[in-house]
């Protein structure tokens, strides 16, 4: 009689095991695909969440936003210790 629900969770492991391609698979085509569109695939830490954001730019965009945030950097690091009438 423990030979039956054994055996059935066995069949019920077995038949989880035979799924489909994994995501590391799934994530290999999408590249493929970003790759022929000129896009740059990057996965991107997110607060709060253990899990990356997958983000797809190209390059042009990728090398404005540094630029914006280079910017950004530079004027908030030349008004440090600044008062607000000087």
């Amino acid at each position: 009689m423990k030979m039956i629900p054994l055996s059935i969770a066995i069949a019920l492991l077995a038949g989880c095991n035979a799924t489909g391609p994994t995501d590391s698979q799934d994530a290999t085509a999408e590249n493929k695909v970003a790759a022929e569109n000129g896009l740059i695939c990057t996965r991107e830490a997110r607060t709060g969440t253990r899990f990356g954001k997958r983000t797809c730019r190209t390059q042009e965009q990728i090398d404005r936003q540094e630029e914006e945030a280079k910017r950004m950097l530079d004027t908030r690091g030349n008004s440090v210790g600044r008062q607000g009438g000087e």
